[in-house]
Formats: C-alpha cells, structure tokens, sequence
C-alpha cells in the first residue's frame, strides 16, 4: 500500500522549509531510515528520511520550492504497486491586482472630472509577480497583454510572447533599439526615446544615452537611483531569519533595557580559572560565564524563562540557553539544556562543539530547538550596546557588549576598571519593566561579583 511523504514541522515556531536537494528519483527503490531529500529548514539543512521501504512513485515540489508543514512531498509505493499519479498541494502563487485608474476629462472650464478611486472606477490586471517584474523592467504596459492564466492571469511566459509577435512594435518608442535599463530609465526621468541617439551596436539607445539625455533635465527635477552592484538572493538561512525576525518585531511587545556593569571582578575570576584548567583543552570564555550567570539568575526570576501560549504565560522548568553564533550567512542559534545542573566546564566545552557544528553546518535539529532564553554577545565586534531581538517563543534575549577599560569611580576613588554593557530586550506582555530590570539588576551583580555563585 502506497505511503504518502509529507514534510514534517521541526519546531513549533516552524511554518515551511525549502526543498534543498532530492537524494532520490521516481523509481528508486529506498529502505525505512534512508535519507529522501534536503531541507532547509530553521537555519539547518535537514534529510527527512523514509519511512517505510518501497518505490518512489512520484515526488511532487522540485528543488528551491518553499513548502508548507505537512504538504505532500513524494509518494512511496511497495514494489509492482500502481499508484495514479496525484496534483501538488502547494499553494498558488498569489494573485497581485494592477489598479489602473480611469483616464480623467478636463472640462470646458479646466476642471479635472478625474473619477475617485472606487471599486467600479478601477480595471484589475492580474498578473503573477514574475510577469510584473518583467512587464516593468522592459516598460511594457500590461494591458497590452493578452492573459493565458487561469482567471485571465497574465503569465511572465505571455510577457514573452507578447515582444515575439508584436510587442516591439506597438507604439513608435517600442520599435527603437534600446536596452531594457535604458527604457526604464527614460521612463523614469519622462524622457523620449525617439529623440536619443543611440551609441550602442547597430544604434541601440543603452543607459549612458539616457544619463547623458538628463543632463538637459533641470536639477530640481532629476532623480537618479544609487547604481546597484549586486543582488543577493534572500533564500536559505537569510531568508528564514528574515521571516523569523519579522515575526518577532511584529508578535512581541518588545523593550530593551540598557546597563553598565563593573566586570573587573569576572575578568579576574575567568584569568583564574583558565590558569587552573591549563593544559586541559579548556578555555573559559566571558560568553561561558555570563551563561552561568543568566542559568543561576534564571531560577531567581522565573518569570523570564517563560512563554505566551493561548491558555496563558508558561513558566518553564527547564532553564535550556540558546547562545547565538554568527555564520558567513547568518546567524544559528543551538541551545544548551539545563544549564543550570551542570557545571562551567561541561558548559563551556557544549557551546563550543555546538559553535564547531553550526560553522561546519552540522546542526542536528534537536540542537536548534526547546530554548527557553537567549544570550548573543557582540563583544568580539568591538560592540558596546545593540538591541537584540527576541527568538520567539521565549520572552527575552541578552546582549552582551565588549569589556572595555575606562576611568569610573570606585568606593569614591577615580580608578581604572573593566565595564560592560547589558541589553535586555524583553516581551511587556509577559514581563513588566521593574520585573525585568531587577532580573537584569541581579545578572549584574553576579557578574560584579561571580563569586556569590560559590554560596
């Protein structure tokens, strides 16, 4: 009996992943466990694995396809077995309307009879993102268009077909020989093509013709957009932090709270310590510390290792510390559970392995999520202060800044001391201000005095 693949949701946050390469054809034969295909999915790359042995009967999304949780992804069907062949359940493409007002009649006094902006006085063309993309990079007006997609959409193939037959011939500006860049431009500066002179290949009008043209636009009037030098693709890992971070700046009622803390007291103890653990592969990092210090505090203010839910605030048991780390493309955040039970050298040696495996992309799943907090320390970037934003669901996120030494006064004395600076970002739903200030208010005074994690 044939068994339907369907992608799976990694973590409760998780909405759809991106297909990022089949291991696998339509007809092989594969075994329970054996890895399918590649996901991209909550900055990792993941193999969903079969789950039964069989044949691939049909695999439906292609590669670089972005999939909702639980769509259809293959079917598997046992040896000799016929399957029908079955439609992808993908959702379409949206359908993006194009307003196209009513053109105005100017009355025997001047008046401008130009209809207001109601639903009867409006035409919508629609069109698929990639044929408007098009329509607008070669000028073309769209309802010149003749549309082959359902519902009378114009398709990016009908822009296509259109400059075939008759397109490059519809008015006399679009049978001059000119480069997509320089129509658009002239369109944007209100310039008209058939009054440029061409310097290009058999006269083609390209975009130094149109900026030389300008020259005659009066200043005040002449709009030039900064040149671009690349485009980056906004896919894989970039992507998901942009949809992640949107939805945290758009769900939370952010805050951030700000302070400066005396770490001359730490920076001693972690010079201590490394001189103890000396020769054994051990080095503790202020990021170490600070994460010991957030765990212990943690248990001090439960309210902050929460999250909203729809039945209400959630108090977690678990203390599990997510330690962000910067990639070439973005940013991961594995956690580390219950730190709060284990000590500074188990601490130190798990967010190192976990940084090891996120810079060689060998993130489990289970690694990125169940995080209940978050700490991401700038300091190495020269940073003093940032505004980090929550990793949703948890209801705060840490920013650490760089220790910098500089003159502050200590027991009224002028002196020289270490100093750092704190950023607590917390979500006002969950946590009110003085909650939230005196949790950051006990992190810094563990951090002026760590050894009262010894009490």
């Amino acid at each position: 009996m044939a068994v339907e693949l369907r992608m799976l949701q990694m973590d409760q946050t998780m909405t759809k992943g991106k297909i990022g390469k089949w291991l696998v054809k339509e007809g092989d034969t594969v075994t329970e466990g054996q890895p399918l295909l590649e996901i991209e999915t909550d900055k990792v790359v993941h193999e969903q694995e079969s789950p039964t042995d069989g044949v691939i009967a049909q695999i439906l999304p292609e590669e670089g396809s972005d999939v909702p949780v639980n769509a259809l992804l293959a079917i598997i069907a046992a040896p000799g077995e016929e399957v029908e062949r079955v439609e992808a359940d993908l959702p379409e493409e949206p359908e993006q309307p194009i307003e196209t007002p009513k053109p105005s009649t100017i009355l025997t006094d001047g008046t401008d009879t130009q209809p207001s902006r109601s639903v009867s006085s409006i035409t919508a063309i629609k069109a698929s993102p990639a044929a408007q993309q098009l329509a607008e990079k070669l000028a073309i007006d769209l309802k010149h268009v003749k549309a082959s997609g359902p519902g009378g959409r114009i398709l990016e193939s009908d822009i296509h077909r259109f400059i075939e037959t008759r397109g490059e011939a519809t008015t006399e500006t679009a049978r001059l020989k000119a480069s997509p860049l320089a129509r658009r431009l002239a369109k944007e500066f209100g310039l008209d093509l058939t009054k440029i002179d061409g310097s290009g290949p058999d006269g083609r009008i390209v975009r130094d013709d149109v900026l030389q043209a300008t020259e005659e636009i009066p200043p005040q009037v002449l709009h030039k957009e900064p040149a671009v030098s690349e485009i980056v693709e906004l896919s894989g890992i970039r992507k998901i932090i942009a949809e992640r971070m949107t939805m945290s700046v758009q769900t939370n009622a952010s805050v951030t709270l700000h302070t400066e803390v005396d770490a001359t007291s730490l920076v001693e103890l972690r010079g201590q310590l490394n001189e103890i653990v000396q020769g054994q592969e051990i080095n503790i990092t202020y990021t170490d510390l600070i994460v010991k210090i957030v765990a212990h505090t943690l248990r001090e203010h439960p309210r902050i290792n929460a999250t909203l839910t729809d039945e209400g605030i959630q108090l977690l048991a678990d203390i599990n510390i997510g330690v962000a780390v910067a990639l070439e493309d973005g940013l991961v955040v594995p956690v580390v559970r219950n730190v709060d039970q284990i000590g500074l050298g188990a601490i130190s040696g798990q967010i190192k392995t976990l940084a090891d495996k996120a810079r060689n992309n060998q993130l489990a799943p289970g690694e990125l999520q169940d995080g209940t907090f978050t700490l991401t320390n700038l300091g190495n970037y020269g940073v003093d202060a940032f505004t980090p934003i929550i990793n949703p669901p948890e209801s705060a996120i840490l920013g650490v800044g760089r220790i910098i030494k500089k003159p502050v006064v200590h027991n009224d004395e002028i002196t020289i001391r270490h100093m750092l600076t704190l950023s607590l970002t917390f979500d006002h739903r969950i946590v009110d201000g003085a909650p939230a200030a005196q949790f950051l208010q006990t992190v810094s005074e563990y951090i002026q005095n760590p050894y009262l994690l010894l009490i």
